[in-house]
């Protein structure tokens, strides 16, 4: 098997499952309907794909990953398109790793923080010791 596929087929289950940066969950959007259109026509393919996608475990990350092997190997165009549009999910993806997206919705009493890294500690007003 393709390590590269492999990857590809993993990460792109892991991301797809996942809440993601606008950017970079619209690419990977991107990747998913390209992959649902490529097999609109091949029922068990397209099974493949969207349990993969919905309940990933290693043997559903596996039979993609499979998939792809086998049409990147039979089409050469599909191997370049499906590798190109994965670098640029790629790209995104590493781009926004250090962006941070904190929401805090419902009901909500008492202090909140929202924070990427905090070094040292954090205090909300005054003393409440004895």
């Amino acid at each position: 098997m393709d390590d590269p596929l492999v990857l590809a087929a993993t990460t792109l289950v892991a991301w797809a499952t996942t809440e993601l940066a606008q950017g970079a969950r619209s690419a990977v959007s991107g990747l998913t309907e390209f992959l649902r259109h490529r097999f609109r026509h091949e029922q068990a393919a397209q099974q493949t794909v969207e349990v993969a996608l919905r309940h990933p475990t290693t043997d559903t990350v596996q039979r993609l990953a499979e998939l792809l092997e086998q049409e990147t190997l039979r089409d050469p165009l599909f191997d370049a398109e499906f590798r190109a549009r994965f670098a640029k999910v790629q790209a995104i993806v590493a781009a926004n790793q250090g962006d941070v997206t904190n929401t805090v919705s419902g009901d909500v009493s008492g202090s909140v923080v929202q924070a990427r890294d905090v070094h040292g500690g954090i205090s909300f007003g005054g003393c409440t010791g004895p």
